[in-house]
């Protein structure tokens, strides 16, 4: 019954979603040439002659990009983003389309404004789905009772979650364990906070078929168990095998201190559980690497004349080259050669090796001892940004010599290579630079990495400004 009631509302959905498709044609077509200021005033009929390929390209579309896949818990702003990348694909299809067409020129401001009419139109019809379904769940109805096989750390996070968000239409039932009333609530739980009792154990694992049978209309159960207990998830799933409940599985890793972009994907079908992964790659990286170049450029056009005149400076004070070449790992555990201004004397580094520079060391050069203090000897590193070696925010990158006493010393060390390196980044912000905490500044980098958005990256740049040139741990 479920399952049927979900297809109903689906289908219902996708025809829905192709009467705001048709609506929107006929609206972008009005604003273009009956609001605004055509240049020649073209027929209605002739784009409603294309309107049926545009559904059945668009319906195919939608449909490919999983638009319509059940997602009781996915939030707003994920949906949002979510129509906007369908309809995104919708509009670049259909301009690929109407390129084979001859008949007569489409105008290419009749395509924007369709493809942001009906960007608004699908958002506002899903928007006043998730309010109704929202009030309605709140209130009882259209709920799913759950049943918790573990209540570990992601059994109860997960209880959490469910509470958090009554919208999302989830009543639990209780929890099944082995070690019964001894389980005690988990510690305070940033994401849900406020939500600290101890988990109601109505059984051990072993009864999950009594349950089932005591409780009756249990829609789902979620295995929460670590990975150790295959044993346990497979009588879980032959339980459920002879009866109604769905059954979902949420491996308990949280237990793995070190977890970073974990995620699942599936290779022929079988499903992949990632640990430790870079962040997968994205519209948002696009914007990142897109918005790294324009800033690079506009950065070394600006400060072109401050360029020369450092590179004067630099020749002047000391024999050897302007630019200073220093091998460190990025990405992935690439190596490149970053670029600096030199600051020392050539064939120094060659006597000490390689070490961090410390407040008060004679190694620098007069001019070279001021480019450290303001951080101006970092500047050419926007060319290793256009190169593709680096990015504007991200973890500092360092040198391999020294990582391979760190990656040993400090838990999860290399997980900083996770991402891509940068000029400037969320612990360097806040004074972890130079011969400062090493602990502190990897604690940094991680929490960065886990938290990144292109928000952030915003907020990293404008706090450079003001803590990022001038500071007392840059020597």
């Amino acid at each position: 019954m479920l399952l049927e009631r979900s297809l109903l509302l689906q289908r219902g959905l996708f025809a829905a979603d192709l009467v705001l498709i048709a609506l929107a044609w006929v609206l972008a077509w009005t604003v273009r040439f009956e609001v605004l200021t055509p240049p020649e005033w073209v027929s209605l009929g002739a784009y409603l002659g294309f309107l049926p390929f545009v559904l059945v390209v668009w319906g195919g579309v939608f449909l490919l990009s999983g638009l319509y896949q059940t997602r009781r818990a996915q939030r707003l702003p994920l949906m949002v983003f979510a129509v906007a990348r369908a309809v995104a694909l919708g509009v670049a299809a259909s301009v690929a389309a109407l390129f084979f067409f001859r008949e007569f020129s489409f105008s290419r401001l009749h395509m924007l404004l369709f493809g942001a009419i009906s960007s608004a139109l699908l958002v506002a019809l899903r928007t006043a789905i998730y309010a109704a379904l929202r009030q309605a769940r709140e209130r009882g109805h259209n709920v799913r009772r759950v049943l918790i096989v573990g209540a570990g750390k992601a059994g109860q996070r997960l209880a959490r979650a469910f509470q958090h968000y009554p919208w999302m239409g989830f009543e639990v039932v209780g929890f099944l364990d082995d070690r019964g009333d001894a389980v005690d609530a988990e510690p305070a739980d940033p994401f849900y906070p406020g939500q600290e009792a101890a988990p109601r154990v109505i059984g051990p694992v072993r009864d999950i078929g009594a349950v089932l049978d005591r409780l009756g209309g249990v829609d789902m159960v979620y295995a929460a168990l670590p990975l150790s207990a295959a044993d346990k998830i497979e009588a879980v799933a032959e339980a459920c095998t002879t009866r109604t409940a769905h059954l979902c599985l949420v491996p308990d890793i949280l237990g793995l201190d070190l977890l970073l972009n974990s995620r699942v994907s599936d290779v022929d079908g079988l499903p992949v559980i990632h640990l430790l992964d870079e962040a997968p790659f994205d519209v948002r990286q696009i914007v990142k690497r897109a918005a790294d170049v324009a800033f690079s450029l506009a950065a070394l056009v600006l400060t072109s004349p401050l360029l020369a005149l450092i590179a004067a400076a630099v020749k002047l004070s000391s024999p050897g080259p302007v630019l200073y070449r220093q091998t460190r790992m990025g990405l992935n555990g690439q190596t490149f050669e970053i670029l600096k201004f030199r600051s020392m004397p050539v064939g120094v580094e060659a006597q000490s090796g390689a070490v961090w520079s410390r407040r008060g060391e004679a190694r620098a050069t007069p001019v070279g001892a001021f480019l450290r203090r303001t951080s101006l000897d970092e500047l050419p590193q926007f060319l290793n940004v256009l190169r593709g070696d680096m990015s504007v925010v991200g973890p500092r990158p360092e040198r391999p010599a020294l990582i391979e006493g760190f990656r040993h010393q400090i838990p999860g060390y290399m997980l900083r290579h996770k991402m891509n390196a940068g000029i400037t980044g969320w612990a360097q912000v806040h004074g972890w630079r130079g011969d400062t905490s090493l602990e502190k500044r990897i604690e940094f980098d991680l929490f960065y990495i886990r938290n990144w958005s292109l928000g952030m990256d915003v907020k990293i740049l404008f706090l450079t400004l003001f803590r990022g040139f001038v500071h007392e741990n840059a020597h």
